[in-house]
């Protein structure tokens, strides 16, 4: 388990989760601006960053501190606990393609400006984990977890899988899922 405290939504109510070569490659084979939130949302690029693997949109996401967790070719979750923990949601069915050996969870400023974004996302302190190139499926829950010192506290947990490449399909009945969760301290 790597897990990450009191990550913020930079005041958008999204979080996007990615592998940024992958994001950059996929930029220059589309010609895309370097504007891709405008892109995303002018454009069939936005569903395309799902299907192919680019990126998962979260919208919905509230501004409170967030605790980030990721799970590597584990079936454990944080939220097996029930006594410690409200799962509220979860969403399966994604994949991403690794092409860097680096997964970030990224907020909208980093994808209004993607040339400067990216050189931003080196130098920043934002959710980074380091994975083997491939092809990743990813199961995304939601709710809180409990923390003696500090009480509940939003959590998203992301489990990985590696997959073969003949396993990969996107299968998520609504890529448009607001991923918002319900606080009981916020």
């Amino acid at each position: 388990m790597i897990k990450f405290t009191e990550c913020l939504n930079d005041s958008w109510d999204y979080f996007f989760l990615g592998d940024p070569a992958k994001l950059s490659s996929f930029k220059s084979e589309n010609n895309l601006s370097d504007n891709l939130i405008s892109e995303f949302t002018q454009n069939n690029s936005g569903d395309l960053i799902v299907e192919k693997g680019v990126l998962i949109p979260l919208s919905g996401i509230a501004n409170f501190p967030y605790h980030i967790i990721f799970q590597i070719n584990s079936d454990v979750s944080i939220f097996d606990d029930d006594q410690k923990n409200d799962l509220q949601f979860k969403r399966v069915g994604y994949f991403l393609e690794i092409v860097n050996r680096e997964l970030y969870l990224m907020t909208i400023p980093y994808l209004t400006n993607w040339t400067d974004g990216i050189i931003r996302l080196e130098s920043n302190i934002r959710p980074k984990v380091n994975l083997e190139n491939g092809f990743y499926s990813v199961e995304i829950l939601g709710g809180e977890t409990y923390h003696q010192e500090s009480g509940w506290e939003p959590t998203i947990e992301f489990i990985l899988q590696k997959l073969k490449e003949e396993e990969v399909k996107l299968t998520a009945e609504d890529v448009n899922f607001k991923f918002q969760m319900k606080s009981k301290e916020y």
